[in-house]
């Protein structure tokens, strides 16, 4: 659900050029956003990650590091640094902005996506999940677009574009799903939805996934729990 309208986005990037994959996982999202496509490089903190991205043939080349200390990168490396829903994970933010300031060149175009403060405005369960969900699956970072456009300045980078996706009704399926299957599998939480769904017939698990492919997740900038940005590197 999630990954879709992330994929549509991707894949309308110019990766043509020298492209670094920002916590680029196991490297399946860049193999479907850029099918046939060589990424100049890719990094993720994850070593069994980037084992299995390595093997993707997908990557130049592949390198474990943690993206707010330091990437293993010269300055002004690459045209293009993308991260997909990973900045709000990162609990030093503006020391993994300056570090993809940093391998950019000038006039580089840093493009990400990520879930705004509206996701958690709108979390449609108790504040006792909403606490759990923020601490097994670590999210530091819900800021408006005046707030982004604000941290990424600090690090010589000037938002050129702001998307929304994911309205209200989205969003709240969204964060249901996610704050029970992640509370299982991250946490070893109880989840009476997630037991139902693994051992629902196919059909109700057929009618439940048509139902949320109905969602709309394109928003006016302003009206979603996302944002898609797009910011490039200036000096001074």
């Amino acid at each position: 659900m999630c990954r879709i309208p992330e994929l549509e986005y991707a894949s309308g990037l110019n990766v043509t050029g020298r492209v670094l994959d920002h916590c680029c996982g196991d490297g399946i999202f860049a193999s479907l956003a850029w099918p046939g496509r060589c990424v100049t490089a890719g990094c993720d903190q994850s070593q069994h990650a980037v084992e299995r991205a390595r093997r993707s043939g997908m990557y130049g080349r592949v390198d474990v590091c943690d993206a707010s200390e330091r990437l293993p990168y010269r300055d002004d490396s690459f045209d293009l640094v993308f991260d997909n829903s990973a900045l709000e994970h990162i609990q030093n933010l503006d020391a993994a902005l300056r570090e993809v300031s940093r391998v950019l060149q000038p006039g580089g175009m840093f493009a990400f996506n990520v879930l705004n403060h509206r996701y958690f405005e709108w979390w449609p369960l108790d504040e006792a999940s909403m606490k759990g969900y923020r601490s097994w699956q670590p999210f530091y970072h819900a800021l408006t677009s005046d707030e982004w456009k604000q941290r990424l300045a600090r690090a010589n980078l000037s938002v050129i574009s702001v998307e929304g996706y994911f309205d209200r009704q989205a969003s709240q399926a969204l964060a249901l799903l996610d704050c029970e299957f992640s509370g299982v599998y991250n946490a070893q939480r109880r989840s009476g939805l997630v037991w139902w769904y693994l051992h629902a017939l196919p059909i109700l698990r057929w009618y439940w996934r048509r139902r949320l492919s109905r969602l709309k997740w394109k928003t006016e900038t302003e009206s979603g729990a996302g944002y898609f940005i797009r910011a490039v590197r200036h000096d001074g």
